[in-house]
């Protein structure tokens, strides 16, 4: 019985299996039924695309000269030559470039054996539509169309790239790389000179402004100014007035693309299209447009430029760019080396610079206005010839005029005066700049301005531009008194250890204000007073300036003297807020430079004493082997005396030799009390450098008399005959010495004895000034009493 039903739920099993297995095989059936039937509609497809792509060849055939048709190539990023894009076929199913949206492309797919490249239809109506102002167009670019004169223009094979281009007109108006750079991008990129002329003649106007798809797309006048084609400059915008106002992906006009790109060729460019961008909106002579513009001028040294901007638009001198994060204030005052003050020159040049007369006429010329038109030769002719127009006195060439001309062409003078006449254009800028400050804003509007940029004084003090704080005092006096914002200019002047900024602050407060005392005796906003300021340590570039680490110690603590000098007894003790006072600042923070300056000056001493010692070795041997010996006859009254003791030369002997060796003993004294000295902190100001110079000084004559010494025994042997060479090898290692060592010399002596600071505006208590004035009053009224009587007199 079991049996029997194991069997029947086997046939139920089988039964099942074999209805599943005839229902897969209709389901796949249907399935290869179906993919057939998909793939004839493919093939069907793909036969009338590829009758479709051979008509578009055959008509493209007609219109090339060579009759054949494009080929995939590698086509090249223009200004490139490194990096290449593949133009690929449809037979890799890939499409081009999207097209800009003015320009519609209607793209055709090929078929998978076609291997040809894909064609894209454009409509008249939309090649007649002119480019946007700001955005611009883009070029129709068809992959491998042009392949031929991209080639051309790439080998440079000009004759075949002018043949390609009268044999296809419409290649100036289509893009002929993957960018969608026309012909004209190209030929300017690859500095293609002889042709970039006749492609801008017989280029439309509206296709001027077109834009490549890359590189920040750029109009070719923004590429010609890179390149410095002014004369190409001067062709497209006569033909297309509206080029200069287009701007770039970075919203950079062609101006400022040129004023990012400084060259040789760059000055001219400048001042042409300077003329040419009309103040329209949008304009890029107002806010952050007209900001980074001034501030482009400044940071290319185009200061003539950037007056011309400061005198029509006041306003931008207190706006600040974006890219710069600063305005042009703070931007000018950070290129210390464009002022006279930071142009370092030797005697001789700084003699030569001050003969030097500069032509200050601005060659730049206003630009347009909307309703006015002005064709490039009158714009060219007046760059040739600024002055035209002038009075003619004014203008005539004298000889003094000639002689500058001719002058200037040699290097040196060319160079002076390049420096003088960029020194004057950035001092008559800072001169606008303050003054159009001061009749824009009133005082506390200023006050804010200077406080909001704080660095702007800062900056001017830190590199001692004192046209900056001459100008701004004669200006704005009441700053030396304001937080800008926590520090007054005094405070900075200290804090950078620029003793003419001191000198000119305090000379101003006294001639503008009556409380002189006042403004030493203020504190900033941690109670800390001038003198707080001077006990801290220097910055390392001022103290670099001074030569030897004793020597820069000597130099703090004058500093820390010199501004108590014009403080009052009570304000030097004072302390801040953390309870020091200005002496335990300066022990603290100058605690390594005292340990470096003590290094330096036991170095110094041991070295020197060493050298003295042997001087005085030798000078002392020299005395008792004298040259020629001794005469030795017992029987002659001059037994014992030396044998040339008559002889002038012998006399000379004698004097050096005892001259070097007292003159090194001195040395060898003075630098061991230098090197037994207890190195205390006022030791540095007179005691130690003192020392040194006496030591050094004892040292040198010791040597120079030692030599004396050794040519005068010399002579006295060899006789007349080796005169010269002896006086000649005797002089060297003087001079070396003399070379080597007097500079540092040199540097202490008026370090030490000629470098006492604010002298001329020491405290003085106002009764002790009130005698003083009234003896000054009755000085003047005798002098005046006498001038009388002696006019009068008979």
């Amino acid at each position: 019985m079991s049996s029997a039903k194991t069997e029947s739920g086997d046939d139920d099993r089988n039964h099942q299996s074999h209805e599943d297995i005839i229902e897969m095989k209709l389901l796949f059936k249907m399935l290869v039924e179906s993919q057939k039937k998909q793939a004839e509609s493919l093939a069907k497809l793909a036969d009338s695309q590829a009758n479709t792509q051979q008509q578009i060849i055959q008509i493209l055939k007609s219109t090339n000269s060579d009759g054949n048709k494009p080929k995939q190539k590698k086509v090249e990023m223009p200004g490139d030559d490194t990096a290449s894009v593949s133009c690929r076929g449809v037979n890799k199913q890939e499409t081009a470039q999207a097209p800009d949206p003015k320009h519609k492309q209607q793209d055709t797919a090929g078929s998978s054996g076609a291997g040809e490249p894909e064609i894209a239809e454009v409509s008249d109506e939309d090649d007649e539509k002119e480019p946007e102002l700001e955005g611009g167009s883009e070029a129709y670019y068809v992959p491998g169309l042009h392949n031929e004169l991209y080639e051309a223009l790439k080998d440079n094979d000009l004759e075949k790239a002018t043949e390609y281009l009268n044999n296809n007109p419409k290649a100036f108006e289509e893009g002929i790389a993957y960018d969608r750079s026309t012909v004209l991008h190209m030929a300017i990129c690859w500095s293609r000179k002889s042709m970039i002329e006749d492609i801008v003649k017989r280029m439309p106007p509206d296709v001027l402004g077109y834009k490549r798809s890359s590189n920040h797309c750029h109009t070719a006048l923004h590429l010609a100014t890179f390149r410095g084609y002014t004369k190409v400059a001067m062709m497209m915008v006569d033909k297309n007035s509206t080029l200069p106002q287009i701007r770039d992906d970075d919203r950079w006009t062609p101006l400022e693309y040129a004023l990012s790109n400084v060259s040789s060729g760059q000055k001219e460019i400048v001042k042409y299209l300077y003329s040419v961008t009309r103040d329209v909106e949008p304009s890029p002579f107002s806010g952050q447009d007209g900001a980074r513009l001034l501030c482009n001028a400044i940071d290319a040294n185009f200061y003539d430029l950037a007056l011309c901007l400061v005198k029509r638009f006041p306003k931008l001198i207190t706006k600040k760019s974006k890219e710069h994060e600063m305005c042009g204030l703070e931007l000018l005052v950070r290129k210390p080396f464009s002022f006279r003050s930071g142009t370092k020159l030797t005697w001789w040049q700084d003699r030569i610079y001050s003969l030097i007369q500069v032509n200050m006429n601005s060659t730049y010329v206003q630009p347009i206005e909307p309703n006015t038109s002005r064709s490039s030769d009158d714009i060219l002719r007046k760059e040739e010839n600024p002055l035209e127009g002038t009075n003619a006195e004014e203008t005539s060439t004298s000889g003094e005029g000639i002689l500058i001309c001719y002058l200037t062409r040699v290097p040196l003078i060319k160079k002076l005066y390049n420096q003088k006449l960029m020194n004057e254009q950035v001092t008559s800028l800072l001169k606008q700049m303050l003054v159009e400050l001061q009749d824009a804003k009133s005082i506390p509007e200023i006050i804010k301005f200077f406080q909001g940029n704080p660095e702007i004084i800062k900056v001017a003090i830190k590199h001692g531009i004192i046209e900056f704080v001459v100008e701004c005092l004669e200006l704005f006096d009441y700053l030396i008194w304001e937080k800008l914002p926590d520090q007054r200019m005094i405070e900075m002047a200290i804090a950078e250890r620029n003793v003419s900024m001191v000198n000119l602050i305090c000379d101003h407060s006294h001639d503008g204000y009556d409380d002189r005392n006042g403004l030493v005796s203020t504190m900033d906003d941690d109670d800390n007073t001038i003198l707080h300021y001077a006990a801290k340590l220097a910055p390392s570039v001022q103290l670099n300036l001074v030569s030897g680490v004793a020597l820069q110690l000597q130099r703090e603590l004058q500093w820390l003297k010199g501004v108590e000098s014009i403080m009052s007894e009570d304000d030097k003790f004072k302390r801040n807020k953390e309870g020091y006072t200005a002496q335990f600042i300066f022990t603290k923070e100058h605690k390594e430079l005292l340990k470096e300056g003590e290094d330096w000056m036991k170095d110094t001493s041991g070295s020197c004493m060493i050298v003295a010692a042997l001087i005085a070795t030798v000078a002392f041997a020299a005395a008792f082997t004298v040259p020629g010996g001794n005469i030795s006859d017992t029987n002659s009254a001059k037994n014992g005396a030396p044998v040339f003791l008559g002889k002038d030369s012998f006399t000379v002997f004698a004097v050096a030799d005892a001259f070097a060796l007292f003159s090194s003993i001195t040395s060898v004294l003075m630098f061991l009390a230098i090197y037994t000295s207890r190195y205390a902190e006022m030791d540095f100001l007179k005691s130690l450098p003192q020392k040194l110079i006496i030591g050094l000084a004892t040292l040198f004559t010791s040597m120079a008399a030692i030599l004396v010494a050794f040519c005068a025994s010399l002579f006295i042997v060899v006789g007349n005959k080796g005169l010269i060479p002896i006086v000649l090898f005797g002089c060297v290692p003087v001079i070396l010495f003399a070379w080597l060592q007097l500079p540092l010399f040199y540097e202490m002596v008026r370090s030490t004895y000629w470098g006492s600071l604010l002298q001329k505006h020491k405290y003085m208590d106002p009764t002790d000034e009130e005698e003083e004035n009234d003896n000054k009053k009755e000085s003047i009224v005798i002098r005046a009493k006498k001038l009388i009587r002696s006019c009068w007199s008979p």
